[in-house]
């Protein structure tokens, strides 16, 4: 049992395509809003800050960042509808996938269904400590709350991503 077990197989199609669409559209939102946080010291704009670990390491990028804390305040706001979807496109396409005749992986599906709900927590958590340290300055204990969480995060996220194509290749055709 997955966490889309309750939708009927036609509407989870439906909504497939409603979460991958908005989660497209919240990606090219936030990549091109973001495009100003890519300094020499943040090569990755808001993924640098979120892996910065330390305070001195999260403080030379807000450094980096002078004059554009609107900007990375903006970032992380418009990442929260963003971590609200995410989960769930790749939770029922893990969900659907699970669900699929012959999948010999099923149960690893349903598992990675559930567990890659807790992104959306996690990225929630992490959002906060950054937007504390745009607001307030760097913290020690913010930058390593924002890198766990991002940490515990991505892992979550690529479990989810590899159990979609693993599945996916090896899931049985079912023409004739």
């Amino acid at each position: 049992m997955h966490p889309f077990s309750w939708v009927t197989h036609s509407y989870r199609y439906y909504a497939l395509a409603v979460f991958f669409i908005a989660v497209a559209t919240l990606a090219w939102k936030l990549s091109s809003q973001g495009k100003p946080l890519t300094t020499a010291t943040a090569p990755n704009g808001i993924l640098s800050y979120e892996f910065s670990w330390s305070r001195s390491g999260a403080q030379t990028i807000l450094d980096s960042w002078e004059g554009l804390a609107p900007v990375a305040r903006e970032q992380l706001i418009w990442d929260y509808p963003f971590l609200v979807l995410y989960p769930l496109l790749l939770s029922l396409a893990c969900g659907m996938l699970a669900d699929s005749l012959g999948n010999a992986r099923a149960v690893v599906g349903a598992f990675v269904s559930w567990g890659v709900l807790l992104t959306g927590p996690l990225d929630a958590i992490e959002n906060y400590a950054l937007l504390k340290m745009v607001e307030s300055g760097a913290s020690e204990g913010m930058a390593k709350v924002a890198g766990w969480c991002a940490g515990i995060k991505f892992v979550l996220v690529f479990s989810a991503l590899g159990y979609i194509v693993v599945a996916g290749i090896t899931r049985p055709s079912t023409r004739g």
